[in-house]
């Protein structure tokens, strides 16, 4: 059964069958965070598990987002050849095996391998969901169908690893790569009963589709105006990420706190983070697209003249991370459905590899920022903090201004005229 999407006329609600595909995207959007994030309570007792050092521990979070990024272009050329049912049954196989594999490993190598299989087979959620949202939204609701399932994505990164404290305190670490595989396996189901066999192929599309998918790609990675929005993307998503890998090496391992508190001292960054989508979405009905980006990357540097503000006074401490890193939430809520939508509309009819693109960028980022992210100082002095967020804010800026908000206005200026 192929679907036809479609809002209703006469009250602009969606459909039957896209109402399935969006709650289909929204669950899978929840799995894939709860792979990325659960795990993270558990990583400070690895090493005593495992009888390994923390920094092998610390690689095996680096090598899941990277196995994670680099799945994606395959998965998107899957979808974009072969239909999203094809790239649905062969990644769930392989991250149904990860699980597997994580939760009965031994030693530190096994359950590495067990984690980058997850990384490899939940990667092909991103191109699969975004596809699936290009394909059944027009462009009036394909902002505020991404931004809702961004506030999901918001508030996981906090709910993820409460969850992995309490069936870590009451099963062992073991009983959250259960739950993983119990959960996959269950939106594995769901998905060969309601997802269409094919993307919806217009007669404008068709030409895209004829070509090889190296060439889609090249054409994609030649368009500045992509590099804008993955760049800034990826400068801001990833930074949050690189924060949340680290929580447990900074707010626990350096400060102290308990392993049950830290996950719950996430909650200020996820509210910012609501509150910047919030305001994207209010801001939707009345700017441009590139302007409430540009928007969003210019409060990022709230967040970094607070981080110098507060290294130059010498304070220090829990809080003063929380503050600095929930103001960053706060622009990266506002970048986020932004950035999203820029590239799905400039691409709508090469959707899967232009969002594996754009995935692979930003959990590419994602590995590095986490890699140091984990290995920063924030017990003392926060210089190294502060240098970390003015860096991503800077690049996200630049990045946004010369390529995306100049050119637009540029743009502008000569249809005016």
């Amino acid at each position: 059964m192929i679907f036809t999407h479609h809002c209703t006329p006469e009250t602009g609600k969606l459909d039957r069958d896209q109402t399935r595909i969006f709650w289909l995207v929204f669950s899978l959007v929840i799995l894939s965070w709860i792979s990325i994030k659960i795990t993270l309570p558990a990583l400070p007792g690895f090493p005593e598990a495992f009888g390994c050092s923390s920094s092998g521990v610390k690689t095996s979070v680096s090598l899941y987002l990277l196995f994670f990024a680099f799945s994606q272009p395959f998965w998107g050329g899957v979808v974009q050849k072969s239909g999203y049912r094809r790239a649905v049954v062969l990644s769930f196989i392989v991250a149904m095996t990860g699980s597997i594999v994580a939760m009965l490993s031994s030693s530190l190598p096994v359950y590495i391998v067990g984690r980058s299989l997850e990384g490899i087979g939940i990667g092909a959620a991103s191109p699969v969901g975004r596809t699936l949202l290009v394909d059944s939204f027009e462009r009036a609701k394909l902002t505020s169908r991404i931004g809702l399932i961004s506030g999901v994505a918001a508030v996981m990164p906090a709910l993820a690893p409460i969850l992995g404290v309490y069936l870590m305190m009451v099963l062992g670490w073991r009983a959250i790569f259960g739950l993983l595989f119990v959960l996959t396996l269950a939106w594995f189901c769901g998905a060969l009963r309601w997802l269409p066999r094919s993307h919806t192929k217009s007669s404008e599309e068709i030409p895209v589709m004829h070509k090889s998918l190296l060439k889609i790609n090249m054409s994609i990675l030649k368009n500045t105006g992509f590099w804008g929005f993955a760049i800034a993307y990826a400068s801001m998503l990833g930074g949050l990420l690189g924060y949340y890998s680290a929580i447990p090496y900074w707010l626990h391992a350096q400060l102290g706190v308990s392993p049950s508190v830290y996950p719950y001292l996430v909650i200020p960054t996820v509210l910012l983070f609501l509150g910047g989508l919030s305001v994207s979405s209010v801001l939707t009905r009345k700017r441009r697209t590139e302007d409430i980006l540009f928007g969003g990357l210019l409060s990022s540097l709230l967040a970094a003249s607070a981080a110098i503000g507060l290294m130059i006074l010498g304070l220090r401490g829990v809080w003063s991370i929380v503050s600095i890193m929930s103001l960053y939430g706060f622009a990266v809520g506002i970048v986020t459905p932004q950035a999203n939508a820029g590239v799905l509309i400039r691409f709508k009819y090469a959707a899967a590899p232009a969002s594996a693109l754009l995935s692979l960028i930003i959990f590419g980022s994602a590995s590095l920022t986490s890699a140091i992210a984990m290995r920063l100082t924030v017990s003392g002095a926060l210089w190294q903090l502060t240098l970390y967020i003015c860096l991503l804010s800077v690049t996200g800026l630049l990045a946004g201004y010369f390529w995306i908000w100049r050119p637009s206005r540029a743009s502008t200026t000569s249809l005016a005229r």
